[in-house]
């Protein structure tokens, strides 16, 4: 597993990445799912960089929170999906520090708690997991809040308040 930190970013935000202790959060995640040996990139960079990539892949010309690149082509409905060869590369999950900050601030939350919840939201957008409607956002809430409640727990915290998502519009 590999978590970058973009040398854009100022150092106040490179030190909010660091201390929200990304890479252990998703390799904890990965054990939780029986996934350990699969791979996985994770980029924390700044809204623009995420703009470009979103106007490139998501013919969206706006920064958003996080993006996610599955190294498979996933089935909707069937759950948490794996690569189709065995053990390798999930995917890249791409974060917008600054955005995450903002969000984070707007809301009244803990700046590494936003950036948790937004790592554990691309993990499971890799393996399939989206909100395109109203089960779909629940499955994937459920999903998120247990996985960042067993995360808590290795770390002797109280699970962290997940909103639930609503679908795409």
């Amino acid at each position: 597993m590999a978590v970058s930190c973009s040398r854009a970013l100022s150092p106040a935000h490179r030190e909010q990445a660091r201390r929200a202790a990304i890479g252990p959060l998703l390799k904890g995640a990965l054990q939780d799912l029986g996934l350990q040996e699969h791979g996985l990139g994770c980029r924390l960079t700044t809204a623009t960089a995420v703009q470009r990539l979103n106007r490139r892949f998501a013919d969206s010309d706006s920064p958003t929170d996080v993006l996610a690149f599955p190294a498979a082509d996933l089935v909707p409905g069937s759950g948490f999906r794996l690569p189709p060869d065995g053990p390798g590369g999930l995917g890249d999950i791409v974060i917008a520090i600054p955005i995450a900050l903002e969000q984070a601030g707007r809301l009244g939350g803990d700046p590494q708690a936003e950036l948790r919840l937004l790592a554990m939201h691309g993990l499971l957008h890799l393996l399939g997991h989206d909100h395109q409607d109203p089960e779909d956002a629940e499955r994937m809430t459920q999903a998120t809040r247990q996985l960042l409640a067993r995360d808590a727990a290795r770390r002797g915290l109280l699970p962290p308040p997940v909103p639930s998502l609503r679908p795409r519009t």
